[in-house]
């Protein structure tokens, strides 16, 4: 049985889960947090593999925020993470850099 509250049980970065939209999020500081980070990214791509329930990774963004930010790169599989300025949450909201 698919229990979707467990999608973030091995996470240390901080998940949200609303309807089928699901967003990762944490500080990155250096090259140790962008570690934990994917591999956080990493082990959401298993567990969707796992459970047949694989993400979209084409429609999957990185927003990269503050101005000190490293701007990291990030991947779920194969696929490089695009990078996006503004995303368009559920309902009216925006999210602008």
């Amino acid at each position: 049985m698919i229990f979707i509250n467990d999608l973030d049980s091995d996470l240390l970065s901080s998940l949200l889960k609303f309807a089928d939209d699901t967003k990762v999020f944490t500080r990155v500081n250096d090259d140790k947090d962008r570690e934990q980070l994917q591999a956080d990214l990493d082990c959401l791509t298993e567990w969707s593999e796992k459970w047949q329930m694989p993400f979209n990774a084409s429609k999957c963004r990185v927003m990269h925020l503050g101005r000190s930010n490293n701007k990291f790169d990030y991947s779920m599989g194969n696929h490089k993470l695009e990078v996006t300025n503004e995303e368009r949450d559920l309902g009216n909201g925006h999210y602008h850099v």
